[in-house]
């Protein structure tokens, strides 16, 4: 009805009578006339559309289409077929589509709710609308979302192509500039469309417009994790079109975006070096420690382990030595830090196989390979797991588990190839696949099939370089064997008509990467400059033909040139198999020629390729031992140890039959075979050449059984084998004659005389199998007098009897076939040597009870686990054509001419209707069943079917009700497993309520507790501090004004210590709050430099400024937390650098309209630090030893401050040492631009100072209160007039605020507690002598300081409520600038006050010309002539022409170069600094702001040995 209420109708000029080519709407909406109406039922009642039911008022629809023509009432068509054809061609069609979906779309979207069976129809609908909803919907998102879902549940179920569909409407769907901020763009939605459309579109093969997607994300994205996927899909096309080299410089880009730059030539003694380092530091790891390392959730992480994993794979195939590299930084990152990336577990996969073919330590590779297995069983993800289990079988598994398991590993790695959509993966999983089976020896004809269609959905694989490699090399190999390659020349043995080798080695060569690269090799490193690895995967295999056909020369020739880079092909098994079939061609020339004149230097290599082989069988011999006995026994009988070597050739056969590698154990049946033949025993040596033979067939290798078959034709042609007959009993399958056998028809062809075959010619044949068939004797004489010609006959039925008699009783399936097939056995007599039958159960067709003379046996064996080659295809044929196979010797039927066997079978298919249940077989010696057993055993098979089938549906009917009670007895479960969780969720939400109530008290006692801790230390503090100022304005000499110092200096180093500890706390509890304001980036390094290199300025040690940044660039950030983080990094390095300089380097490493990325570095030539410590020097309260602290002192907060706030700001920091040269430390942070206007409305006040109560304003309009009436202004008010009331408890910063006050020549009075002031100033008020301002302390007795200004405020004499109130509070903690300012203060400052930051304040609010200090002025003249006088001739020439600019310079308003706000600024160029005579006297006491370890500040007065 909304539909077809027109509420998203629209008119874009075409007739509006025909707006959709259909009815209009309002006509949908007509009243009819009942008559009309009854009239439309009465039609559908006769075109039998609708049909009647019981109750008169009601119908319903027809079911049939078929109607008969006798109960058709009304004139027309006979079927109601026919009326629906003709209603659906009367209708019209829609003539504009796109406007019907637009408005069925936006009804959908309006009120349709989405679910799962709603998603799609809208989706679609929304895709075929998307041109008009793009042009008359502005605000799109809602479609985009929608689409979104869809192809993420497309995905899921494994439709890429309908995903791919959505999300180019997606596409379709967004707003011209998609990348640029505004209305209906999201950033995030634009990368994740164009990324994963990207993806799809290269998983489908459309890889112009997954390269042009791809393009725009990376012109687009605006952070280098944000590109990442966008490399890693270009790197996949440009590994696509075999340019390997490319797709690695893709990701390298990638990497150097994310911070971690590889250097393109790498030393292989430095890698080898950090291979040890890292062997070490993982030997003494426990091994739960980095199984128990979480993730890191950062962005830039998470796409640093992808593009590092894809680089690795990548670097594999391209070069060596930067996938060595790439594999120790990755495990470097995951053992530096303590936390990881969830592909980390790849990591060590690659590491381990580095460790095998570097160090040959297979045991330590095992121990990583069970490290990288756990850690991907916890971040379990389809496509690193994959990759994972296909390394793992390619590098790893070969030296511990045997070959025929490898192949389950690769297919679960295939599974995880398909869920990720990793078509990369896929094809290596299967070219590993295929190279397994290869290796078991399994058949050539499977494996051929399995290489040319298992990855036919790819696409033209054999272009691909990884797993196509495989694949084609592998096919090669099968197709050689079965002798369909040209394998009588060396140079075209793998090639046939479908391929040649000279091309694709062309092929190669042209499209593999880096062909100049360097060469890893145990001893040394050279230069080659045509190895690839794709070439030598394929040379291995090629080894394989080479030296089955004979070409030992040029076996030779290509495993001596794959051996010089072997090494690159790391611990993949094509390494040992290189050099076991390059040490068997060795040998077999040295056999050729016994006077080889390098014979001992060729047999010694020999020894050294298998003791490399020997080295792979340390911690499991499965794989390799049979290698290496066949390399011995061969170099035994060339060394003259005969005996020797047939112990070696009978040890390799046990091993080869143990572990089924069928492939070998027919290689050394022929080597053992040729042995006996040289040492004269020639049955020996023609019965193993006939194993030999069977073998190769067994495994579908007829061409190389063909070839040794015609090799030693002289010897087996002589063969004589000796047969016996036993026949137990030969028997009719009905009473009486029943014509002609095959056996009898094969005669009658050759003899026209002989008549029907008849049961007595069946007895005679029994008695005398010698009696020839068609004699002329009698048929009397042929059976003799006493047996009956039907006695045999009656055999047969008595056995049909009792079997029926057997199997009819029982409906157990296994009983039943168990006496089925022993009742078969003993029917067959002794011509039977095993009996099976075949039926399907839940996990496929299994052999469920088999029977040989020994007994029956009921354990049921896969079809697809069945070992003989010959039942197998046997079976396989019977279920496939559902045809009986009799043959009385499998080797000479051409059906089944690839199994060795020589043996006779009947395989008969147990058939019900047309459902086969399964198959009876039967097997024994050659020519020893008839016709006469086939007849009996059709017989059998009748009966068979019918219990089969009964047994089955006992069967079914057995598990349909064990289920149905297996399904009450798991509800009642559920429901009292339902009750139990009801109660303890219940349980679980009061304790959650009451943990939730306990976490805010102990968040609020924690609040309470950090600010009395910082109001008991900052309290004692000013007291401290205040006493050392006004101790320092005394009479002093130099030793104590020495102590003076001292006390001032452990004074600040304790407050630098607290704000640490507050630092960190507020960073711990990610409450750290950050300021996004205008500055001037480099002006803010360059105020940091200026302040510490004056007081840092050492002899010999020089500040370096390479700042290459914009001047006139402003950003958005927190200029404290900068100011913080740069302070702290110099002053680390001033602290550890003795000599030599510092330099502070800034680049702009990204920029675009809204974003600049600028990393920081800090480089000094101090004392350095090892590679070990560097990982403890981020985390809090650490060191890099505990001598650092004893020599350099440090809380050990200061850089795990930084590193937090570094995180906050959403950059990185990273620090790299080596002890005695130098450290650099660097990080990298993003900012916003600023607009340039902002630069007239920052605040510096707030942003300088990272103590959060230690600034104020200087604008008193600024700071305003809610409660407060308009305060004195004191510009109004003469200085000498202006009185003061000071508020604080405690005795000595009560003296301390009185004395600074004095001095400033203010007058003041003091008083102990809140209500005393408030009195004291209605008492003054009222005597005339008013006070105009108030310095407030906020804890104390009575009535604390919040109290007291409220009171203040709401006093009724203007005099009073109008005061000027300053509070004076040691707590830093923020939020209680807001409570003061609440409370009605007008300004705060934080404990220890400070005497110059008073007097600036002060002197701010009266704006008036500042009265010099008499006493301080006097003081400083008094020393500097008592200095002058006295004549030091040590004293520089600088310190004497400059003293009167200093006495002049004393007055304290112009003595510390403040900014006004308490903070340091720099000094102009012309302004000469400050500093101290030689007595130590304070002429002007300029205050520098000293980074301490944590980035707080501490002042400290510039003496002269700090200005030398």
């Amino acid at each position: 009805q909304r539909l077809l209420g027109g509420e998203f109708d629209f008119n874009e000029g075409e007739n509006n009578t025909d707006r959709l080519g259909c009815f209009k709407n309002d006509d949908l909406y007509i009243p009819q006339p009942i008559e009309n109406a009854v009239e439309g039922l009465q039609a559908a009642l006769q075109a039998y559309i609708l049909m009647p039911s019981e109750d008169e008022d009601k119908f319903r629809y027809s079911r049939f289409i078929y109607v008969r023509p006798s109960k058709i009432k009304v004139n027309g068509p006979s079927y109601s077929h026919d009326r629906y054809v003709q209603a659906s061609a009367s209708l019209r069609e829609c003539q504009n589509i796109q406007k019907m979906h637009f408005r069925i779309a936006q009804v959908m979207m309006k009120y349709s709710r989405l679910d799962n069976r709603s998603l799609y129809a809208k989706a679609q609908h929304v895709c075929q609308a998307a041109p008009i909803i793009k042009r008359r919907v502005w605000h799109r998102n809602q479609f985009r979302e929608l689409l979104f879902q869809a192809a993420q549940r497309a995905i899921e179920s494994g439709a890429r192509p309908t995903a791919l569909q959505y999300y180019r409407a997606c596409l379709d769907l967004m707003q011209d500039e998609p990348w640029t901020d505004g209305p209906d763009v999201y950033y995030d939605e634009t990368l994740d469309i164009h990324s994963k459309a990207a993806e799809l579109h290269w998983h489908q093969g459309q890889f112009d417009k997954s390269q042009e997607l791809v393009s725009k994300t990376l012109q687009g994205a605006r952070t280098a994790s944000d590109r990442a996927p966008s490399w890693i899909i270009k790197s996949r096309l440009l590994s696509q079109e075999g340019n390997i080299a490319g797709a690695f410089k893709a990701l390298r880009m990638s990497l150097r975006e994310l911070g971690v730059d590889c250097d393109s030539k790498p030393s292989l003694e430095t890698l080898d070096s950090e291979l040890d380092r890292l062997r070490d530091l993982i030997r003494s790891t426990d091994a739960s420690h980095n199984l128990q390392k979480p993730l890191n959730k950062d962005p830039r992480v998470v796409s640093l382990g992808a593009v590092l994993i894809e680089a690795t794979s990548a670097a594999f195939w391209s070069d060596a030595l930067l996938f060595y590299q790439l594999v120790i930084k990755m495990v470097d990152v995951h053992m530096k830090y303590p936390q990881t990336f969830s592909q980390i577990g790849l990591g060590f996969s690659y590491f381990s196989m580095v460790s095998v073919i570097q160090k040959n330590d297979i045991a330590f590779a095992i121990q990583c390979i069970n490290i990288g297995a756990g850690l991907l069983g916890q971040f379990k993800e389809s496509y690193t797991y994959g990759r994972a289990l296909s390394l793992r079988v390619m590098f790893i598994e070969s030296f511990c588990r045997p070959m025929r398991e490898h192949i389950s590993i690769v297919e679960e790695a295939i599974e995880h190839s398909l869920i990720s959509g990793d078509k990369h993966l896929f094809l290596l999983s299967v070219g590993l696949v295929a190279s397994c089976r290869l290796f078991q020896g399994d058949d050539m004809m499977e494996i051929d099939n399995y290489c040319s269609f298992a990855a036919e959905d790819y696409g033209d694989w054999s272009r691909d370089l990884r797993g196509g490699t495989y694949l084609t090399a592998v096919r090669q190999v099968s197709r050689a064997l079965q002798g369909k390659t040209w394998c009588d020349t060396a140079d075209t043995v793998m090639s046939d008509i479908d391929h040649n080798t000279e091309e694709y080695m062309d092929f190669v060569n042209a499209h593999a990467s880096n062909p100049e690269r360097l060469v890893i090799n145990s001893h040394f490193v050279y230069l080659h400059i045509d190895s690839h690895r794709p070439r030598d995967i394929y040379n291995s295999f090629m080894m394989i033909p080479l030296y089955l056909f004979g070409h030992y020369d040029w076996a030779i020739h290509v495993g001596t040139k794959t051996t010089e880079t072997i090494d690159q092909l790391w611990s993949i098994r094509n390494n040992r198999l290189t050099i076991f079939y390059l040490s068997l061609s060795i040998l077999a020339k040295l056999r050729e020629y016994p006077s080889h004149p390098d014979r001992d230097k060729l047999l010694k290599k020999v020894a050294r390729y298998k003791s490399d082989i020997d080295i792979w069988q340390t911690e499991s011999s499965v794989n390799y031992l049979m290698w290496s006995l066949l390399i011995e026994a061969e170099m035994a009988e060339i060394n003259g140890k005969y005996h020797e070597a047939i112990l070696l050739f009978e040890t390799a056969i046990d091993h080869t039959q143990l572990y089924d590698f069928m492939l070998e154990q027919a290689l050394i049946f022929e080597l053992q075979g040729e042995f006996f033949l040289r040492r004269g025993s020639k049955r020996a040596g023609r019965n193993t050449l006939l194993d030999s033979i069977a073998v190769y067939l067994r495994v579908g290798a007829s061409g190389k059984a063909e070839r040794l078959r015609i090799k030693y034709e002289w010897l087996l042609s002589t063969a004589v084998s000796v047969r016996t007959s036993d026949i137990g009993v030969q028997t009719a399958s009905s009473i009486g004659d029943i014509g002609n056998t095959q056996f009898r028809i094969q005669e009658n062809d050759r003899q026209q005389s002989l008549d029907v075959e008849t049961a007595d010619d069946r007895t005679s044949a029994w008695i005398n199998p010698k009696q020839p068939i068609g004699s002329d004797f009698p048929r009397e004489s042929r059976t003799g007098p006493d047996i009956s010609g039907l006695g045999l006959d009656m055999l047969d039925l008595q056995s049909i009897l009792e079997f029926n008699q057997a199997i009819s009783s029982e409906l157990q399936i296994d009983r039943l076939l168990a006496k089925m097939t022993e009742i078969i056995l003993e029917s067959a007599g002794a011509q039977a040597d095993f009996a099976g039958i075949v039926i399907e159960n839940e996990g496929g067709w299994e052999i469920a009870v088999s029977g040989t003379a020994d007994g029956i046996t009921s354990e049921p064996l896969p079809l697809a686990e069945l070992r003989d080659e010959t039942q197998r295809q046997v079976l396989l044929y019977t279920m496939r054509f559902k045809e009986i196979v009799f043959v009385h010797n499998v080797l000479h039927d051409d059906r089944f001419c690839n199994t060795p066997s020589v043996r006779s079978v009947i395989s008969l298919p147990i058939i019900q209707g047309e459902d086969l249940l399964g198959v009876l077989y039967l097997e024994g010696q050659p020519n020893t069943f008839t016709d006469r057993n086939l007849g009996v055993l059709q017989l059998f098979c009748n009966q068979v079917a019918i219990s089969i089938a009964n047994a089955l549906l006992f069967r079914r009917v057995r598990k349909v009700s064990a289920a149905n009670t297996s399904m009450i007895e798991t509800q009642k479960r559920a429901l009292a497993q339902a009750r139990d969780a009801e109660i303890k969720a219940k349980s679980a939400e009061v304790e959650a309520l009451k943990n939730v109530k306990l976490k805010e008290e102990a968040v609020k006692a924690k609040s309470m507790f950090l600010a009395n801790v910082s109001h008991e230390l900052r309290t004692p503090l000013n007291g401290v501090i205040g006493m050392s100022e006004l101790l320092k304005g005394t009479h002093l000499n130099r030793e104590q004004d020495g102590y003076a110092d001292s006390i001032r200096v452990c004074a600040d180093t304790l407050l630098t210590v607290i704000n640490d500890i507050l630092d960190f706390s507020k960073l711990e509890a990610q409450k750290m709050k950050i300021d996004n304001l205008p500055l001037n980036f480099k002006q803010t390094i360059i105020e940091v430099i200026r302040a510490l290199s004056h007081i840092n300025a050492k002899e010999g040690l020089e500040t370096v400024e390479d700042l290459e940044l914009d001047e006139n660039l402003l950003v958005l950030g927190d200029q404290v937390r900068l100011h913080q983080i740069l302070m702290n990094l110099l002053s680390n390095s001033y602290k550890f650098t003795a000599k030599g300089s510092i330099t502070i380097r800034a680049r702009t490493e990204h920029e675009d309209q809204n974003t600049i990325t600028v990393t920081c570095s800090i480089i000094d030539t101090g004392i350095g630090i090892t590679q070990g410590q560097l990982s403890r020097l981020f985390e809090p309260f650490s060191q890099a030893d505990s001598s650092t602290q004893r020599s350099y002192g440090g809380s050990g907060l200061g850089l795990s401050i930084c590193k937090a706030l570094i995180d906050v700001l959403n950059g990185h920091i990273w620090l790299e040492s080596q002890l005695g040269v130098g450290t650099t430390v660097s990080f990298r942070v993003t900012f916003r631009k600023a607009l340039k206007e902002a630069a007239n409305s920052k605040t510096d006040s707030l942003a300088r100072n990272p103590d959060p109560m230690a600034t104020w304003s200087s604008d008193p309009n600024k700071v305003t209160t809610s409660s407060a009436s308009a305060s004195i202004d004191l510009s109004q008010i003469s200085r000498d007039q202006l009185r003061i009331c000071i508020a604080e408890d405690n005795p000595i910063n009560q003296k301390i605020a009185v004395s600074f006050v004095s001095k400033l020549g203010f007058k003041s009075e003091a008083f102990s507690d809140g209500l005393q002031a408030v009195e004291a100033l209605r008492l003054r008020s009222s005597e005339g002598r008013p006070f105009h301002l108030v310095l407030m302390d906020v804890q104390m007795p009575v009535l604390d300081g919040y109290d007291a200004t409220k009171l203040i405020r709401k006093d009724n004499d203007p005099a009073v409520c109008s005061v000027l109130v300053i509070a004076m509070t040691a707590s830093a903690i923020r939020g209680d600038r807001e409570k003061c300012l609440e409370a009605g203060m007008n300004n705060y400052l934080a404990k220890p006050v400070k005497a110059a930051v008073l007097k600036a304040m002060l002197e701010d609010y009266l704006d008036q010309t500042a009265k010099p200090i008499t006493n301080l002025q006097e003081k400083a003249n008094e020393v500097a002539r008592d200095t002058m006088r006295n004549g030091d001739n040590k004293r520089p020439p600088a310190v004497k022409n400059s003293q009167s600019n200093l006495i002049q310079q004393s007055n304290l308003s112009n003595a510390a170069p403040f900014d006004g706000e308490g903070v340091v600024r720099t000094l102009p160029a012309k302004e000469s600094l400050p500093v101290r005579p030689l007595d130590g006297t304070l002429l002007t006491r300029p205050t520098m702001h000293r980074a301490s370890s944590s980035g707080g500040e501490s002042e400290e007065t510039v003496t002269q040995e700090d200005m030398k």
